[in-house]
């Protein structure tokens, strides 16, 4: 069974700036409240279910190791290359907006695309099936990033690289991976959007 998390809101959420794989934006406050709620989320569910956590693995970027560290609460937690965010190329860094203008005509259906001279859709899909199947046999906290999480829940639900139903990944978001072809999300108390 595995916790499949987002990070916490980050300080470039707030300021509407395109993170990618950028190692530096940290958690808000807010985000740190996100996380804590996740947390008692997922410790609920685990209490329904009769079990508990085997292992916490994280993407190495900041905001995830900040999340990572919160839902732990001291335990280990593993860094994982292959849970980073997307790389979104020269759109890192940018302002939202800035980066839309500058993908503007870009077709999204395509898997191949390398966005913003970036990984296309189809790297991050498989990168995300593969570290998803490495610990699909324990109870896992995977805890990453918006576009990676929602890559990784197509795949599991069984979709090809950008061809599945759009996922909505808040900040903070929990999709539980228990049940071949069909995840299930769990709500979080006190959360609403945005980022």
């Amino acid at each position: 069974m595995i916790y499949l998390v987002r990070h916490g809101q980050s300080t470039w959420n707030v300021q509407r700036r395109t993170q990618g794989q950028l190692s530096h934006p940290p958690l808000t406050a807010r985000g740190r409240r996100q996380v804590a709620a996740a947390g008692a989320a997922i410790t609920a569910d685990l209490q329904a279910a009769g079990r508990r956590v085997d292992v916490f693995v994280s993407s190495d970027l900041l905001r995830t190791r900040q999340t990572a560290a919160i839902l732990a609460a001291g335990r280990p937690v593993v860094l994982d290359r292959r849970l980073r965010e997307q790389h979104l190329g020269r759109l890192q860094g940018m302002a939202d907006d800035a980066a839309a203008a500058a993908t503007e005509g870009v077709d999204w259906t395509d898997p191949d695309v390398a966005i913003g001279g970036g990984e296309s859709a189809r790297q991050v899909h498989d990168r995300m099936a593969a570290v998803v199947t490495a610990y699909r046999d324990r109870v896992a906290v995977l805890v990453s990033h918006g576009d990676a999480v929602r890559h990784a829940v197509g795949w599991w639900d069984g979709h090809e690289p950008a061809r599945g139903p759009w996922v909505t990944v808040r900040s903070a978001a929990v999709f539980v991976l228990a049940d071949p072809g069909r995840h299930r999300e769990l709500v979080i108390a006190g959360t609403a959007p945005p980022a």
